[in-house]
């Protein structure tokens, strides 16, 4: 049975490093510098759930994000979790009325992260 697909977005290269080494030992993970990036990752179908930055360097802000996968069909139910050092609980509603199945403010330690990647995939590890 393959593992799941998860997607870290984030566009500092030691966040990317750090949440991949959280996330290898139990599922596959593509990391990405870019909301585009993101997207078009998303859009090819091979990804189980989806871990957003919120803040890039330019370009599409994962608010933006999160808004075209959930317009987006095929998209719509892929579950997206916010990363975010935005810390208070308005950011958190406003992370999850935009879209976003779950909210975590960093830094983000490896236990909370993978509990929460385990509740968007249901479970499945």
């Amino acid at each position: 049975m393959p593992r799941p697909r998860v997607l870290v977005a984030d566009d500092v290269p030691e966040n990317r490093t750090l949440f991949s080494i959280y996330l290898r030992k139990e599922y596959d993970v593509v990391a990405v510098a870019t909301a585009e990036e993101a997207l078009a990752e998303i859009e090819g179908g091979a990804v189980d759930a989806a871990l957003l930055d919120l803040n890039y360097q330019g370009g599409m802000t994962g608010i933006e994000l999160v808004a075209r996968l959930r317009a987006g069909g095929a998209t719509a139910a892929v579950p997206a979790l916010a990363l975010t050092a935005h810390a208070s609980s308005a950011d958190r509603e406003r992370c999850l009325a935009a879209g976003f199945d779950a909210y975590l403010s960093k830094p983000v330690l490896r236990a909370p992260m993978l509990e929460a990647v385990r509740d968007l995939l249901g479970g499945a590890a």
